[in-house]
C-alpha cells in the first residue's frame, strides 16, 4: 500500500493506494468518508469534474474554449436549461441528504486547494471555481438528459426523416409496429424538422456516464457454488478516452465501534453515487430502463403577440415565453440564443415563417427532480434486497433497472424512473399535434406499476436493456429493444447451477452473438452451397479477435442491410449505409430491420425477390478480403482532454491499435463507431463482481484512478480489462488466493 499524501483536509482521514492505485480511505464515520470521496475526486479527476459542469451549465465556450462544437453544445445545452430550478431544488432536499452533500462539496474543494489546477486547466486558463450542491444536482441533469433522454431524441429524429424522406408508409409501419398504429403521417411531413446536432457535438455527449448499454444479473445461494448470492454489473459506455468514467474507491468508516461499516466500487466525480458496488449488507449495479423520457411534440406557430410568436390550443393563440440567453465565448464577442416556451415543451428552433414547429419535453426536468441524489446516498446504508428496491422504486431519474444481492441471500430487480404517462393513443416515438390538449401527458406513470422481481424461483435476475413493461401490460419503451445479450447471459446462467466467481466473471467476457445465431439460419437457407455458406454454418458465433468467420458474417450482414433496405425505393443507399455501419449506426432502426429479415413475406421485397438479394449480399461479401475481427474491429486509446494529433503517441497520449473484442449484440460488447474526426467505442467500462458470502469485490476497468496521463495510476488497470484479469477490492487490501479469477478470458 501507498500512503497518499493529504494535505489541505480539515477534517480528518487516511488514504493509501493498492497496487492498482485504488485509494481505500479509512475515516471516523461516514461524514468524514464522504469528505473523503469528494477530497479524492478533485485531487485525481478534477478536470473531469469542473469540466463537465461547464459543459452542463452551457458555458463550455465561455470556459473551456471557443471550439464551434462546443458553442453548438451550448446552445443546445441552454435551450434544454438544465439550470432551471437547480436552486429549488436544492433548497427542497431532506436535511440529512443536503448534509451529506456539503461534506462531499468540502471536501471536493479541500481536494481542489491541494491538488491545484490540472494542466488542462491551466493551458485554457480555466478557473474552477468553488463546488456545491447545486453543481452535484447539475451534474445529475447533465447524466439524465444529455446522457441518455438524447439517444431517445436521436432515434427519434432518424424515424422522422425516414417519414419525411416519403419512403413509403406501409414500410415504415411494417419495421416499427404495432408502434406506429394509429398515427396520421400527414402531419409529421409538413414540420420544419430540427437540425440535428452535429457529429462534433455528439463526440462531447460520448464523453458522459450514459449507462445506454450495460449488463448486471445477481444468482441466489440456490445457485451459487459458495452457498452465498453473487451479483455482477458491467455499464457499458465509450471506453477509448482517458481517464476513465468511474473512479474506483474503498471507503472503510468503521472507526472503533468493531461492526463493519464500508463501500467499495465505481463512482461518478463530481457526486457523492456509486454506480455499480457494495456494503457489507448489499450489492448493486444498474443498467439503462431505454424508456422514453422525453417527447417531441408538434406546435402551430404564427408571428404576433407579445413576444413575437404565438402557439396554437385548439382555436385558441398563446403567447410563447420568451427566454433569451446569452453564449459567451472566450475571445470572441458573444452570441445571443431567443428560446421560446410553454407550459408543454420547448421549441427546438425559432420560427422562420408561419408553420408546424416541434418542440421537446423532457419529464426530468420537472419539480422534485433533486429527490434522484438522494437514492444514491440512501443505498449506503439499506439493509437489504427488498429495502433497497423500496428505496431506488422513486426515485426521479435516470430511469434505471436496479439489480441487488444481499448478505442474507435475497436477491431483486426494480425499474425507477419518472416516465410520463401518455393518452392510450400515443407511444412517443412520433411527435403529437400539441394544439390537442389530448396528446398531452397526464402526469407519471405511478412507480407500483414499474417492472420487479424479488426471489424469483429460477434463481437469478437479470437485464441488459431489453423490453420492459410495466405491471399492468403496456411496454414502458417507445421502440422494440434488442434483447441479444440478454438471452446469452440468462442461456449461460441456466446451465450453472452452482456458479462461480469465474464463471461470472468469463460470462462478463462472453462474446457470442445470439444475433447471428439467430439470423443465420434465416439468411443461409436462401444460398446455394458456396464457401460462405459454409464456412458460416460451421461458425460458433464468437466474436474472437482472431475469428475471420465474425468479419465473413459482419459483412455479410451489412450487405444484405443495403441490399434489402437500401433499395431507392426504400431507404436509399447512401442513407442505409450511414445508419448500418460505423459512421451513424441506430441500433433504433436495425433492430427493427433484424425483425423484418425474419420474415418470410414482407412489404421490403414485394415487388423484388428477397433470396436474390441475399445472394448478391452473399457474393458481395465473399469478394472482400479475409481478415481477422481484430482487424476490423481495432481502436486506440486517446487523452480525453489532451488532442495532439500524431504527437500523442510520441507521448503515451495514443496507444498502438488494440483489437476490440466481442460486437454490439455480445455480452462483451465491443461496439466501434467511426466519424472523420474520432473514433468512439461502446464497450464494458468497468467489471465488477461480487460473493455476498465475502467482505470482497473483483473488478477491472479500462484506465485507474488518475487523470493524469503522466501519472503511475493513469492507466494502471488496463491491462486487466484487456487480458480479463480482475484485481481484489478489499478492505485491508489482501484477499483469498482462491477467490478469484486471474486468466486470461480473451486469450
Amino acid at each position: 500500500m501507498e500512503s497518499i499524501n493529504i494535505r489541505k483536509a480539515r477534517y480528518p482521514f487516511t488514504a493509501v493506494r493498492d497496487d492498482a492505485g485504488v485509494p481505500h480511505v479509512k475515516a471516523a464515520d461516514w461524514q468524514a468518508a464522504v469528505y473523503a470521496l469528494g477530497y479524492l475526486h478533485a485531487l485525481d479527476r478534477p478536470t473531469q469534474i469542473y469540466f463537465a459542469r461547464s459543459i452542463a451549465a452551457g458555458r463550455a465556450a465561455e470556459r473551456i474554449a471557443a471550439k464551434p462544437e462546443l458553442v453548438e453544445m451550448d446552445m443546445f445545452l441552454r435551450r434544454a436549461n438544465l439550470t432551471q430550478r437547480i436552486d429549488e431544488e436544492v433548497e427542497a432536499l431532506e436535511p440529512h441528504i443536503l448534509e451529506q452533500l456539503l461534506w462531499y462539496c468540502e471536501g471536493v474543494n479541500d481536494g481542489l486547494a491541494d491538488g491545484r489546477r490540472s494542466l488542462p486547466m491551466w493551458v485554457v486558463g480555466f478557473e474552477p471555481g468553488r463546488w456545491d450542491p447545486s453543481s452535484v444536482l447539475l451534474l445529475g441533469n447533465l447524466l439524465s438528459f444529455a446522457g441518455l433522454a438524447v439517444g431517445e431524441q436521436e432515434a427519434e429524429l432518424t424515424l422522422l426523416e425516414l417519414i419525411q424522406l416519403g419512403v413509403e408508409d406501409d414500410r415504415i409501419r411494417e419495421l416499427f409496429a404495432p408502434y406506429l398504429d394509429g398515427i396520421d403521417f400527414s402531419p409529421l411531413r409538413d414540420i420544419h424538422i430540427t437540425k440535428r446536432l452535429s457529429d462534433e457535438a455528439l463526440e462531447l455527449l460520448a464523453d458522459l456516464p450514459r449507462l445506454a448499454g450495460s449488463n448486471a444479473w445477481a444468482v441466489s445461494p440456490a445457485r451459487s457454488a459458495t452457498g452465498s448470492a453473487l451479483l455482477a454489473s458491467d455499464p457499458h459506455l465509450e471506453v477509448n478516452r482517458l481517464p476513465a468514467i468511474w473512479y474506483e474507491v474503498v471507503l472503510d468508516w468503521s472507526g472503533d465501534s468493531g461492526e463493519k461499516q464500508y463501500a467499495m466500487g465505481a463512482t461518478l466525480p463530481g457526486c457523492p453515487l456509486m454506480a455499480v458496488g457494495r456494503t457489507p449488507q448489499l450489492s448493486w449495479g444498474v443498467t439503462y430502463l431505454a424508456a422514453d423520457t422525453s417527447d417531441y411534440f408538434i406546435e402551430d406557430c404564427r408571428p404576433g403577440g407579445e413576444t413575437g410568436w404565438q402557439y396554437r390550443r385548439e382555436q385558441t393563440w398563446h403567447d410563447f415565453r420568451l427566454r433569451r440567453e446569452e453564449i459567451k465565448r472566450k475571445g470572441q464577442s458573444p452570441l445571443e440564443l431567443e428560446v421560446l416556451e410553454n407550459d408543454l415543451g420547448t421549441l427546438t428552433r425559432t420560427p422562420e415563417e408561419r408553420g408546424t414547429y416541434m418542440s421537446v419535453a423532457w419529464i426530468g426536468g420537472h419539480e422534485g427532480s433533486g429527490r434522484a441524489i438522494g437514492t444514491w446516498l440512501e443505498l449506503f446504508t439499506a439493509g437489504d434486497t427488498r429495502q433497497a428496491m423500496d428505496t431506488v422504486r422513486d426515485s426521479p431519474h435516470p430511469s434505471l433497472v436496479w439489480v441487488f444481492a444481499d448478505s442474507q441471500g435475497h436477491i431483486g430487480m426494480q425499474a425507477s424512473g419518472w416516465l410520463p404517462q401518455r393518452p392510450p393513443h400515443a407511444s412517443g416515438i412520433t411527435p403529437l399535434p400539441a394544439w390537442n390538449p389530448v396528446n398531452h401527458w397526464q402526469g407519471v406513470v405511478p412507480s407500483q406499476l414499474l417492472p420487479h422481481v424479488y426471489d424469483p424461483p429460477i434463481g437469478f435476475v437479470a437485464t441488459a436493456n431489453e423490453e420492459q413493461y410495466r405491471t399492468d401490460g403496456p411496454p414502458l419503451h417507445a421502440s422494440h429493444l434488442a434483447d441479444y445479450r440478454l438471452r446469452r447471459i440468462k442461456e449461460r446462467l441456466t446451465e450453472l447451477p452452482n456458479a462461480t466467481l469465474e464463471d461470472m466473471q468469463a460470462l462478463q467476457y462472453d462474446v457470442v452473438s445470439t444475433h447471428a445465431r439467430d439470423l443465420l439460419p434465416v439468411l443461409l437457407a436462401h444460398l446455394e452451397d458456396c464457401p460462405l455458406k459454409q464456412r458460416l454454418s460451421a461458425w460458433d458465433c464468437r466474436y474472437n479477435p482472431e475469428s475471420t468467420d465474425a468479419s465473413l458474417f459482419h459483412s455479410f450482414y451489412r450487405h444484405v442491410l443495403l441490399e434489402i433496405f437500401g433499395h431507392e425505393a426504400g431507404i436509399g443507399w447512401r442513407r442505409m449505409l450511414y445508419l448500418s455501419t460505423r459512421m451513424g449506426y441506430s441500433k433504433f432502426l436495425l433492430t427493427a430491420c433484424d425483425r423484418a429479415l425474419r420474415k418470410v413475406t414482407s412489404s421490403w421485397w414485394r415487388e423484388r425477390d428477397k433470396g436474390e438479394m441475399i445472394r448478391r449480399a452473399a457474393e458481395r461479401a465473399q469478394a472482400e478480403p479475409d481478415k481477422p475481427w481484430s482487424a476490423v474491429n481495432e481502436f486506440h486509446f486517446v487523452n480525453r482532454f489532451i488532442n495532439l494529433g500524431s504527437v500523442g503517441r510520441l507521448l503515451g497520449l495514443k496507444s498502438p491499435p488494440i483489437a476490440m473484442p466481442g460486437c454490439h449484440a455480445t455480452p462483451f460488447q465491443g461496439h466501434l463507431l467511426t466519424t472523420k474526426t474520432r473514433e468512439s467505442t461502446f464497450a464494458p467500462s468497468y467489471h465488477f463482481v461480487t460473493d455476498m458470502g465475502s467482505d470482497q469485490a473483483w473488478t477491472n476497468l479500462p484506465g485507474g484512478p488518475s487523470e493524469s496521463a503522466f501519472s503511475w495510476w493513469y492507466q494502471s488497470d488496463l491491462e486487466r480489462w484487456k487480458t480479463g484479469q480482475y484485481k481484489c477490492l478489499a478492505l485491508d487490501g489482501e484477499c483469498k488466493p482462491d477467490a478469484g479469477l486471474n486468466a486470461d478470458l480473451l486469450g
